[in-house]
């Protein structure tokens, strides 16, 4: 089921801020080009049996429904997302059902992502997530290529070249604020994306417009940290998907700008938090930990490519959501 909230909150950004993610890296739109819309017949067969194909919007319930089967949820709002910034395939059986799916999201011609690697339970262990992300990679051709892997899927990525440079522990929970400084940050607003944008830009190595122009619709609440100066030092966002809300991403200077927008974030948030955290970095989960977000689980941070990981991990302390890199 998919859950929309009511823009009730004073920290929305204004919609305007959509003309102005126009002038942010204009070139963007044709480095965000989209893979081959084709299908791609199993060499093992010889047949369509397990044809790859690029899937459209009138497959996200199926997408769904397949997170749900293999207790992922349905994540909808966050299915839809990926549709409108990234390239979604799948694979169906011969009775037309959706067994298998993956997602590209390109940052430019260089860089990308890939997740939501789905395999239909009883069709396990046949070789249908090795044959989708092996799809992608083409797709993607020579890009540097990023991703988040569960303890189950890592050997299957380990075996097609992917190299893990990190960890990410999902922290869940109800935020506690005792003792957290609030007040110490700032709503968004339209005449701030721009320095956003740029800032973005610096801490990821690549452009991102695409999917910062969706932020402002898709956030229930987007903040800034600013400096003495005023210029804007960190940003953070609160989405919503299903029945937990989502921090991320947060970009701060230290681990202390981290904390202030984590805290006025949640304030007055009475679901539960979903908080993505360096594992083995600074002391972020540990302060987590203390406000009611404990650790659920943890993903490796893999690299396929030659290129260097372009983000700057000293200031990128949680993403906006593993499933984009």
């Amino acid at each position: 089921m998919t859950l929309t909230t009511p823009r009730t909150s004073t920290d929305t950004v204004d919609p305007a801020v959509d003309q102005l993610t126009a002038d942010v890296a204009v070139d963007e739109a044709e480095q965000l080009v989209n893979g081959l819309d084709g299908t791609e017949a199993d060499p093992a067969t010889g047949d369509g049996r397990t044809t790859v194909r690029r899937l459209t919007d009138a497959d996200l319930h199926r997408c769904g429904e397949l997170g749900v089967s293999r207790d992922w949820g349905a994540e909808q709002r966050k299915w839809g997302l990926l549709f409108e910034v990234g390239e979604v395939y799948g694979i169906e059986d011969e009775a037309g059902r959706l067994i298998a799916t993956a997602v590209l999201t390109r940052y430019g011609q260089q860089f990308g992502s890939i997740s939501m690697v789905l395999v239909a339970q009883s069709h396990e262990r046949r070789g249908l997530g090795t044959r989708i992300v092996r799809h992608v990679l083409d797709q993607a051709s020579s890009s540097t290529l990023v991703l988040h892997a569960t303890p189950e899927g890592r050997s299957l990525y380990e075996r097609l070249g992917f190299k893990p440079f990190g960890s990410v522990e999902a922290h869940v929970g109800v935020f506690d604020p005792t003792g957290a400084r609030a007040g110490r940050t700032q709503p968004a607003s339209a005449a701030d994306l721009l320095q956003l944008a740029r800032l973005d830009r610096e801490v990821y190595g690549v452009h991102r417009t695409a999917l910062l122009k969706r932020l402002p619709n898709f956030a229930e609440r987007v903040r800034v940290l600013r400096s003495e100066e005023g210029l804007i030092t960190g940003y953070g966002a609160l989405w919503r998907s299903e029945d937990l809300a989502a921090i991320g991403p947060v970009l701060a200077p230290d681990v202390a700008g981290a904390r202030d927008l984590i805290t006025d974030l949640a304030e007055g948030v009475e679901d539960r938090l979903r908080l993505d955290v360096d594992a083995e970095g600074d002391d972020l989960s540990a302060w987590a930990c203390g406000h009611g977000l404990k650790p659920a689980y943890t993903c490796t941070h893999m690299v396929l490519g030659d290129g260097p990981v372009p983000m700057d991990q000293l200031r990128l302390h949680a993403p906006m959501m593993c499933a984009l890199g």
